[in-house]
Parts: C-alpha cells; sequence; structure tokens
C-alpha cells in the first residue's frame, strides 16, 4: 500500500509532550479521537552481507509485538519537504525469522534473486520504542497520529527515537497539514527525513558529516511549465535545509549552518522570482515569512567568515599560528555567535517548522492555478527577461567605469548573491549557450567571502588590543590590497562576457 505521512522530531518526549500541550486542544479544533492503543515494539533491521537493502534505499525489518511478528519491505519513495510518499508490503511471520519469499515477486528491484538474498541475511540493528497510536477524525478525514518514543541501537552505539508521524488514512492531505500546524504551534519540532532505518544504518556505519552539494544548475528541461520549475526550486531547497539541519544536529559541524542559511536564501529567491506569476495570498505570505526569518540567519555571514579564518587549510592558518592572542579571541567570538544565536533552537523555531509545511502545502495544493494565469506555460518564456533584470541590476551596481573597493564590494553581495541563485534556478535552459559566463562572477562571489574574512580579521586585531600584532595588521593589509586587484580584474573580464540567454 501507499503511504502518504509527515514526520516531525522532537528533544522532549514526544508522547508527553503531545498529551500535555495538543491532545487537550482538541476539543476546540473539532478533531475527534477515534481510538488510541499503546503498544511495545521491537524492531530487528536485517540486509544482505553486500547491504543490498540500504544500497537500493529501501528498508526491510522484523517487528514483534506482544508474541506477534510481522515483517515489512519499504521501499525508496519521493519526499518533498518532510512529505512522505513511498511503497509498504507487510507479511504476517509465524515466528521473529525473516523470509524474503513471502513478498510478491514483483515488489523486487529487476535481477534480484531471493533465494540468495535470503541466505546471506543477517541482523544489522534494532529499533525498540514504545507506540502510542491515534486515529482522530479532522475535517471529514480519518488520520493516524502515531508517537514513537525509544532508542536505536547496535552492539556498540545507540541513540535515541522521538518521533511523531501524521499519516493520511482518507480524506484530504490539508488534514495533515492542519494537524501539523497545530501541532508546530504548541511544542517544539521540527520537519524530518530521516527514517528509522536511516538513523541505525548511521549508528552502525558511523556517521558522514559531509556537505551535500547542490548541482551547479537546477534540472530543468526547455519544455518545463513555470509551476513545476517552482515546485522543483522549493523541493531542491527544503532537502538541502532539512539534511543539513539533521547533519549539524549530529554531528555539531559548523560548515553545516553556513548550508542551512544557504538553503533559507535559495527558497526565499526562488520564491521572490516566480512570486509574480504564480501570485496568490498563500505564496505572498511565505514570502513575508521567508524575509523574516532569512534576518535570523544574518549572523551566519560572521560564523561562516569566523571558521574560514581559524580552518587550518585557510590562507590565513600559517600566519595566524604565530598569533595565538588573535587565535583565540577569534574562537573566543565564534563561541559567542553560537551561545547568542543557539542555532538548535533556530530548528525548532515554530516560525521555521511553520515557513516547510506552508512551503510543502503549496506544492502539493497550487492554489496559484485558481489565482493566476500563465502557470502552466513553459518558465523559458520568463527566464530570459528575469535574467536579464538581474544582470542589468549587477551591472548598474558595479560599473566598469567606476573603481570599486572593499566597502563597495561588501554594498552589492546581497544583490550578486541573488542574481547568481536565479542564474542557478533557471540556467539549464541554456546548456548549450551559457558556458563559462557565470565562472567570473562566481569567482567573484568566492573573492567578497575572502574579503569579509579580511575585513573580520582586521577588525579583530584591533578589537583583541595587543600592541605586538603590527606584523599581522601589515600582513592582513597587503591581503586586502592583493585581493581587491584581483576582484578588479575579474569583475573586468565578467562584465565584458556575452551574457548566455
Amino acid at each position: 500500500m501507499s503511504e502518504i505521512e509527515l514526520k516531525f522530531v522532537t528533544g522532549d518526549n514526544a508522547h508527553q509532550a503531545f498529551t500535555q500541550r495538543v491532545l487537550p486542544l482538541f476539543e476546540n479544533h473539532s478533531i475527534n479521537v477515534n481510538s488510541h492503543r499503546e503498544m511495545r515494539l521491537e524492531n530487528d533491521y536485517y540486509d544482505t552481507d553486500k547491504l543490498d537493502f540500504q544500497n537500493n534505499k529501501m528498508g526491510f525489518r522484523v517487528r514483534g509485538n506482544n508474541g506477534e511478528y510481522e515483517q515489512t519491505l519499504k521501499t525508496n519513495g519521493v519526499v518533498s519537504g518532510g512529505l512522505h510518499k513511498r511503497m509498504e508490503y507487510n507479511v504476517a511471520l509465524e515466528n521473529s525469522r525473516p523470509d524474503l519469499a513471502l513478498f510478491d515477486n514483483n515488489v523486487w528491484p529487476q535481477g534480484w534473486d531471493i533465494t540468495v538474498k535470503n541466505a546471506s541475511l543477517s541482523k544489522q540493528f534494532s529499533t525498540h520504542f514504545t507506540r502510542n497510536a491515534y486515529v482522530v477524525t479532522i475535517d471529514d478525514s480519518v488520520v493516524e497520529i502515531v508517537l514513537d518514543c525509544g532508542e536505536a541501537t547496535t552492539e556498540k552505539a545507540s541513540s535515541s527515537i522521538n518521533e511523531i508521524e501524521l499519516e493520511l488514512m482518507s480524506g484530504n492531505i490539508n488534514s495533515l497539514f492542519s494537524l501539523a500546524a497545530l501541532i508546530n504551534n504548541n511544542m517544539p519540532v521540527r520537519l524530518s527525513d530521516v527514517s528509522k532505518a536511516a538513523q541505525g544504518y548511521q549508528l552502525l556505519h558511523g556517521f558522514n558529516a559531509k556537505i551535500r552539494h547542490l548541482p551547479d544548475f537546477l534540472p530543468l528541461e526547455e519544455s518545463t511549465t513555470t509551476e513545476d520549475a517552482f515546485c522543483h526550486a522549493v523541493q531542491t531547497a527544503l532537502a538541502h535545509w532539512q539534511h543539513h539541519e539533521h547533519v549539524f544536529c549530529e554531528s555539531g559541524s559548523i560548515k553545516m549552518l553556513g548550508e542551512v542559511a544557504k538553503s533559507v536564501r535559495l527558497l526565499l529567491q526562488s520564491v521572490s522570482l516566480y512570486l509574480p506569476v504564480l501570485q496568490c495570498p498563500e505564496l505572498l505570505t511565505l514570502h513575508q515569512k521567508l524575509v523574516a526569518h532569512a534576518g535570523k540567519w544574518g549572523w551566519q555571514d560572521d560564523l561562516q567568515s569566523l571558521r574560514y579564518l581559524l580552518s587550518k587549510k585557510s590562507m590565513f592558518s600559517k600566519t595566524l599560528s604565530k598569533h595565538p592572542a588573535v587565535v583565540s579571541y577569534l574562537q573566543g567570538r565564534q563561541a559567542g555567535l553560537m551561545h547568542a544565536h543557539e542555532p538548535e533552537k533556530l530548528f525548532f523555531d515554530n516560525e521555521a517548522t511553520d515557513i516547510k509545511l506552508l512551503a510543502i502545502s503549496l506544492i502539493q495544493n497550487k492554489p496559484w492555478q485558481s489565482e493566476a494565469t500563465g502557470f502552466d506555460h513553459p518558465v523559458l518564456e520568463h527566464a530570459k527577461g528575469w535574467l536579464s533584470q538581474g544582470w542589468q541590476t549587477v551591472q548598474q551596481s558595479m560599473p566598469l567605469s567606476k573603481t570599486m573597493g572593499p566597502v563597495n564590494y561588501s554594498a552589492v553581495e546581497i544583490v550578486l548573491r541573488q542574481t547568481l541563485w536565479s542564474g542557478f534556478l533557471l540556467g539549464d535552459l541554456f546548456v548549450e549557450e551559457r558556458g563559462n559566463f557565470r565562472a567570473p562572477w562566481l569567482d567573484l562571489l568566492t573573492g567578497i567571502d575572502e574579503l569579509n574574512a579580511l575585513l573580520m580579521l582586521k577588525q579583530s586585531i584591533d578589537d583583541a588590543e595587543v600592541d605586538s600584532h603590527n606584523e599581522v595588521r601589515k600582513w592582513t593589509a597587503e591581503k586586502l590590497s592583493t585581493l581587491i586587484r584581483i576582484m578588479e580584474r575579474t569583475r573586468s573580464v565578467a562584465m565584458q562576457r556575452d551574457i548566455y540567454w
């Protein structure tokens, strides 16, 4: 059968918080509880010696509940910003021993020899938890609210499970969003696209705290409609946001916060770009919320500059290693930013989850279809005009007749980033023509990142109030001068490139 569900994680005991803060509000919101049951579920996840299930993004488990056993196969489905759509197959068992042959043959990837797979199955990890399941009626829809509290375990490690899943059993998908909003408004939650199986595999193999890079361009076809292009942009931004949010929560890697801030800005630029065509009140509301929320991530620019300054792989490392007092000051400033803004709390912020839910509901419901025209026309019809408008603004901000210094480059940073985001969103429509147009502009943006780091270092040397730092002051001034000369040459090359649209 097919599942449609939303999934939250919470730092609290999920069921306790739900019963104290959300359940008492059901009557006022005309939500009726049809049933409630509590179960202790013991789940063992299996894979082959070649990890065929993991490699095919499938999950296979045997679940025990009060002496009854069932095996479940979940195939690789579609996750859109936290809304899960996937196939699930369940077969009752007489005991806890798995048997792949009990599933229909058509559920397996092509070429799978089930006899061979069965022979190489072994238990990889377990997820044991208490499940409280509520079946509720809301707006003529039936939804199951599942609260799981427990832990995932391997032979050597464990991690807690505190999840809330909303599954649509019948009716309108908007009922999921209504319930999700009620939960989000009354307890700290964040949307998640990480399954219990994925959590178990992370424990088994160790956590990979690496950035998942965006492609050079958002994949599009010439025939892609404006509506589909927008939905793809939103899904890409949400997936990038949630992935790096999760990686930060698991690893504490500061690099991931820069990627979260990037995701928020990409989502904001996507909405800003398409709003004139896909006009509707819901999209305007999302835009307003994103503008406000993006402001909460402005401190990330300083944090990433500090990360760059303190990196042992950066151009600053050799020089700064001779000046421990400056390094200590920079480290203190970095810690101060983290303490002041508490990024993990931002992830569980009501506003952040509200934005994600609104974005997901928009691409599900497409409210502009009843408000606007042209949403089903090819996005190519708008792309050239949008790109031209952006680059005209950039050229007016930094004309070749004007000599630019650090202050000037800092002033154009936002408009340059926005215009490059538009190129990311639309450039794939011009594969043959786009050539190397973006390369010098991207180099210029990298130069601005280095410039911001040098300006922060210059200020930090002064703020540290250590008299013996004339050497590093001189070095910083020389690097600033050299960088500006390089950026000016790059700007000259960029301004003379022919546009690709």
